[in-house]
């Protein structure tokens, strides 16, 4: 079975030549160095490549290890269900050529946490992990993936999975992508100003002061502002895993929002791109 692609033709291209030419186009954003030798894991946008590509493109382009595997982990966006659903088939399709999945890594992640099931409804219409894919397929040849879709709910999804991971982590290095974009809908003043406390917390790993800031920012009501990251559960599990880990040393690689983009300033939503480092 393959992941067949969703939404290639409306966020990045279908055609391969396109779609090769937008990645050409993200090399004219300047490199920027990672503040350790090895990436445990990224957050990184799921926006349409014309908004959040290039943020995403840099946090790959980024890289200098290698790595077999890639866990990519998205929220749902369309499909409502708590617990983490995995897909185990034998590859995700993209324009520019198919990506084999770690199958060996999907038993050992099935079998170490029962409640991450294969669940086909959660990858039905969902972008938040296949817009990764073809940055991936060209950024980090060769490598495998894992795509995770994750539901709601902190007990239900990111403790099991961020445990399994964790148990991972101590025989097989991957690389962990928490699928997210940051503030959603206000003006383009307060999603900067919001976006760069969220990021200041993010920074310190600590999961509780991440809590801290992301209720303090709702609290105050900023018109139109709907949440402060919607990968939720996804930023959660790379919390755990980067500090089971010992990835200490962070850094936000590169900032923006939509309003940077279209010029449209009322209503924005926010893209980083944040590595998580030995």
């Amino acid at each position: 079975m393959k992941l067949q692609p969703v939404v290639a033709g409306t966020f990045y291209p279908r055609d391969r030549k396109k779609l090769l030419e937008v990645m050409e186009s993200f090399a004219g954003e300047p490199e920027v160095v990672l503040p350790g030798n090895d990436a445990v894991g990224m957050l990184l946008p799921h926006a349409g490549y014309a908004y959040s590509g290039s943020v995403a493109a840099l946090g790959y382009r980024s890289l200098r290890a290698s790595y077999e595997t890639v866990v990519v982990a998205g929220p749902s966006h369309t499909f409502a269900f708590g617990g983490a659903s995995l897909f185990s088939g034998e590859s995700v399709v993209t324009p520019l050529g198919e990506i084999p999945v770690d199958q060996e890594t999907c038993r050992f992640l099935m079998e170490f946490d029962p409640g991450l099931a294969e669940i086909p409804p959660a990858f039905k219409r969902e972008h938040s992990v296949e817009v990764h894919f073809p940055l991936i397929y060209h950024y980090l040849p060769g490598a495998k993936v894992v795509p995770i879709v994750m539901g709601q709910g902190t007990e239900q999804s990111v403790k099991p999975l961020a445990a399994a991971l964790s148990a991972l982590w101590k025989t097989k290095k991957f690389l962990l992508i928490a699928s997210s974009d940051l503030s959603h809908y206000p003006s383009r003043d307060i999603a900067r100003n919001a976006d760069r406390e969220f990021l200041e917390a993010l920074l310190t790993g600590n999961e509780k002061k991440v809590g801290e800031a992301d209720e303090s920012l709702m609290s105050r009501k900023y018109p139109e502002f709907y949440c402060t990251h919607c990968g939720r559960e996804p930023a959660a599990v790379l919390l755990r895993l980067a500090k089971a880990a010992g990835a200490n040393k962070t850094k936000v690689l590169a900032y923006r929002n939509s309003g940077d983009v279209t010029g449209e300033t009322s209503r924005v939503v926010g893209y980083g791109a944040v590595a998580f480092c030995k």
